[in-house]
């Protein structure tokens, strides 16, 4: 699972990172100041998303972070006539005065092609510090940064696409 996600964001990153203007450097959590800006916890709410085709190739990412604390991650690569969909059950928190987003993975289901999911239950953490990207005062996406350096890049979907996922959840 980890391997497939790192790849995918090495993928998305560059993309997502070089379309978007920033409002200040995202730091990792055992790195944030007090000039770190702070966001309310309602401000990370909603769908998430990154996308990325090399014309032979293509990649999805979704998060659905929920205002009762749980997430869901979908990750739907899919090459020629090949498709593979991950999905990550978790529950996240933020803590404000710290800057400091933390994902507990309960659930990872990967479905590759037409094959049943197969399903594990890992226990795995991932903290980050929070950058949300602005433009003209709107923000238009997220960045997480991992203690390990790692920087992973959202947009921010619209009211419509939340809807639409809900239903398809």
């Amino acid at each position: 699972m980890r391997k497939y996600l790192t790849v995918t964001i090495a993928l998305l990153a560059p993309l997502l990172l070089s379309a978007c203007s920033t409002t200040g450097t995202a730091k990792a959590p055992s790195e944030t100041a007090i000039t770190t800006p702070k966001y309310l916890k309602s401000d990370l709410y909603g769908v998430w998303y990154s996308n990325a085709d090399d014309g032979t190739s293509q990649a999805l990412a979704l998060l659905l972070l929920k205002a009762d604390g749980s997430a869901t991650d979908f990750l739907i690569l899919s090459e020629k006539n090949s498709m593979q969909k991950i999905v990550q059950q978790s529950s996240w928190s933020y803590d404000v005065e710290r800057n400091v987003f933390e994902q507990t993975v309960s659930e990872v289901s990967i479905q590759k092609g037409k094959a049943p999911a197969a399903v594990t239950h890992p226990h795995e953490v991932i903290r980050a510090s929070v950058e949300l990207i602005k433009l003209d005062n709107k923000v238009m996406g997220i960045k997480f940064k991992r203690e390990d350096g790692e920087v992973t890049g959202y947009l921010k979907g619209s009211a419509a696409m939340l809807e639409k996922l809900k239903r398809i959840q």
